[in-house]
């Protein structure tokens, strides 16, 4: 059985992780001094806060798309998840 294709948004996952990394650089770059532009301080930060946040989406997207992939896998395999306890102060387990 093959594998579902992967939804459009997934492949943006890789494309918003270069673009962070690059967004990052420059914002870290203009912030340490070594790049410049003549843009204020707030926006130097502002723009490096937007590259953390544009990675961060990038790899909170890839991890999330690898854990579905997983239990997608898993569930095609027949393989159940564990039994769930939410009550853990039980006595009478």
């Amino acid at each position: 059985m093959s594998p579902a294709p992967a939804p459009a948004g997934v492949k943006l996952i890789r494309p918003a992780i270069y673009a962070g990394v690059l967004v990052c650089l420059v914002g870290a770059a203009l912030v340490a001094g070594k790049l410049e532009l003549g843009l204020p301080l707030v926006v130097e930060i502002i723009l490096l806060a937007v590259g953390v946040a544009i990675l961060a989406f990038g790899l909170l997207a890839s991890l999330s798309w690898r854990g579905l992939q997983a239990a997608m896998a898993n569930e095609a395999a027949g393989i159940a998840p564990p039994p769930f306890d939410d009550d853990e102060d039980d006595a009478d387990d």
